[in-house]
């Protein structure tokens, strides 16, 4: 071996292994997680959220028909829900499946840290609850109570007004659509003599 052969030698090592001893790529390497390291968290919420958008679309084409001379029916809004939930659950589980941007990995990891799950659990509750009760104690009494006891989860201590806000919101919407749109919802307990 010449002495220009012994001379080029140590650049063609430094230039077959042009990662090793660079702290930028040291770096790099470091911060990304390994594929099998990725938190589950995005990925179980995308898949729960698709789900929950096929449900919908379930739900909805199981509502039946309105009359032959309505313009839109009662499908009409669910099927509309259901469509958006499932775009955009899809675009999240291809987001979250894909791989991901190591700081994106890491605010995922801190975000789940700091998440308080009780009030999560406890809306998710009180949303199950509210679709249970909807047809036996009716829309407006339902939606009133829902939104009195959800505005406590997140924080409200003024009950009284919470619960007028949630009566007339949920008076408003039923007039609307059970006397104005003529979509009926359900009357439950106390029916409205007007």
């Amino acid at each position: 071996m010449s002495a220009r052969d012994e001379a080029m030698s140590p650049t063609q090592d430094a230039a077959a292994k042009p990662t090793e001893g660079n702290p930028a790529n040291d770096a790099a390497d470091s911060t990304a997680p390994p594929p099998d390291e990725r938190p589950w968290s995005p990925r179980i919420a995308a898949l729960l959220f698709l789900a929950a958008g096929v449900a919908v679309l379930g739900w909805a084409f199981a509502i039946p028909e309105g009359a032959i001379d309505q313009d839109v029916g009662p499908r009409a809004f669910p099927l509309l829900v259901g469509v958006g939930l499932c775009v955009a659950a899809s675009v999240a589980v291809v987001q979250a499946f894909r791989g991901s941007d190591p700081a994106l990995t890491e605010q995922a990891r801190e975000e789940a840290r700091l998440t308080e799950w009780r009030p999560v659990a406890a809306l998710l509750a009180l949303l199950v609850g509210y679709l249970f009760a909807l047809a036996p104690c009716g829309y407006w009494q339902s939606t009133a109570v829902l939104f009195t006891l959800v505005a406590r989860v997140l924080g409200s201590r003024r009950i009284l007004r919470d619960a007028l806000i949630g009566l007339v919101l949920a008076l408003a919407v039923y007039f609307l659509f059970d006397r104005l749109l003529g979509i009926h919802l359900p009357p439950g307990i106390v029916r409205l003599a007007f």
